[in-house]
């Protein structure tokens, strides 16, 4: 397992912690997730060889949020 932290722009609340959590969780290979509004940070834990950083990016932003580049 590894552990990524990913910084999201436009999560202002408990509600958009949930969806970008639900969105990444729903991805196979995702181990754990911990979205912070305040921080502007997703914390990502997840099997490299089933899911990567791009997809877990790509699952936020269709989520409706900006994640880091």
């Amino acid at each position: 397992m590894v552990t990524e932290t990913i910084a999201v722009a436009g999560m202002i609340c408990g509600g958009c912690e949930r969806r970008v959590h639900d969105a990444v969780m729903a991805l196979p290979g995702a181990a754990a997730v911990t979205a912070e509004h305040i921080g502007d940070e997703v914390e990502v834990t997840f099997d490299p060889a089933r899911l990567d950083v791009k997809a877990i990016r790509r699952a936020i932003a269709a989520a409706g949020f900006r994640p880091s580049p």
